[in-house]
């Protein structure tokens, strides 16, 4: 008989243009779906929006893919003591909580679920920092994560859970926020690589750059844009993905609006999952300077596809130039670097080019094993010893 696991997380749906810990979550439940029986509780629609999402009943269980039940929880007009029932019903061998900052979807349940735990001593109960430990992810609303943190710990729920850490460096974070005795586990994250795409013939002095990802000051959009003022060259910068932040994005249209006349920004919007390797062929580069990624799915499907690309040292991509996959930039020095490394590639011509796309592409094959994590889920999910 397979093993319960029951998820919490704030969203969960098949969309790259999402990225990061919903990109975790779905890429998770599609590699260990026939090793476990997965139940999934999240928000009813997708990120930053209240409409719900399309063809899903509410306050139910939900076929996913066949690969798990997924309950999308009215949470707005719910009362949170229902919960309690929706645990109990499952009766999981394992409780996974994605993230630290959401009330509905960490605090809440993992009130219950310390209850539930304690109770029914079979069930681990597992918290997944997934990278909002990290210091740049701190940075961003810091004085709200303090207090949350403050009294996270005054509850003692720190100790009341086995940590989640997705590779050493996420587990010396937090050892570093809570003390070096917390019950900390490594499992990585699951990649979804692409097909290598085509992409338009590169010429010498020209460059057609992309980004898909949420627009936030996270992603360090405006750092391009301020590096491109200074260009010779020609670059095309095609940008996709939601507006998170609309006063950073406004922020970045004003600047696109001063941009030289060599210099041409196309938003495209949201991009939805069929339309990706449209996308990708438009570009011959993939740039996301983050300010820090806990793994950089969208990165990691941008060098699958063949695109070299440009990123920060915060993110696991830090040695990219070594292999000829692209360029780290170092974040204390953001639009200084990012200014050379486009002015780099812009200067090459398409065979030199091409070295690189073949890189990007080796490189993302050999980043990952995926047997390797999942034998670390195998342990994560394994009975409390």
């Amino acid at each position: 008989m397979k093993k319960r696991i029951l998820i919490f997380y704030d969203h969960f749906y098949p969309a790259w243009k999402a990225g990061g810990p919903v990109q975790s979550l779905v890429n998770l439940v599609r590699q260990l779906y026939n090793d476990y029986d997965l139940y999934v509780v999240c928000k009813p629609h997708e990120m930053n929006e209240q409409l719900t999402l399309p063809g899903i009943s509410i306050n139910k269980w939900n076929d996913w893919e066949g690969k798990a039940k997924v309950y999308y929880r009215d949470y707005a007009s719910g009362h949170h003591y229902q919960l309690k029932d929706l645990i109990a019903s499952v009766e999981p061998d394992a409780i996974f909580i994605n993230g630290l900052f959401s009330l509905h979807f960490t605090i809440r349940p993992l009130q219950y679920a310390v209850a539930y735990c304690k109770h029914h001593t079979n069930c681990k109960l597992i918290l997944s920092a997934r990278g909002m430990l990290h210091p740049g992810a701190l940075s961003q609303k810091s004085f709200k994560k303090k207090i949350f943190l403050t009294f996270f710990k005054l509850a003692g729920w720190h100790k009341a859970v086995h940590w989640h850490a997705t590779d050493e460096q996420e587990l010396q974070y937090i050892k570093q926020q809570f003390g070096s005795g917390m019950n900390v586990l490594v499992a990585g994250n699951f990649p979804n690589l692409l097909p290598v795409v085509s992409m338009p013939e590169k010429k010498e002095q020209e460059l057609i750059m992309g980004t898909i990802a949420l627009i936030s000051a996270m992603k360090n959009h405006l750092a391009v844009l301020q590096a491109l003022q200074n260009s010779s060259a020609s670059v095309q910068w095609h940008i996709y993905g939601p507006v998170k932040d609309a006063a950073y994005w406004k922020a970045c249209e004003q600047l696109i609006h001063q941009l030289p006349n060599n210099i041409k920004v196309v938003y495209h919007g949201e991009l939805s999952p069929a339309d990706l390797t449209k996308a990708m062929e438009q570009f011959q580069l993939f740039i996301m300077p983050s300010k820090s990624e806990n793994f950089g799915h969208a990165l990691l499907e941008a060098l699958s596809a063949g695109k070299p690309v440009i990123t920060t040292n915060t993110t696991p991509f830090k040695d990219l130039q070594a292999v000829k996959a692209g360029t780290t930039v170092a974040v204390s020095k953001l639009e200084e670097q990012l200014l050379v490394a486009i002015e780099q590639f812009a200067a090459m011509n398409n065979e030199t080019f091409a070295f690189y796309a073949d890189g990007a592409a080796s490189f993302a094959r050999n980043f990952v094993d995926v047997e390797v994590i999942k034998k670390q889920y195998r342990v994560l999910f394994a009975d409390q010893p």
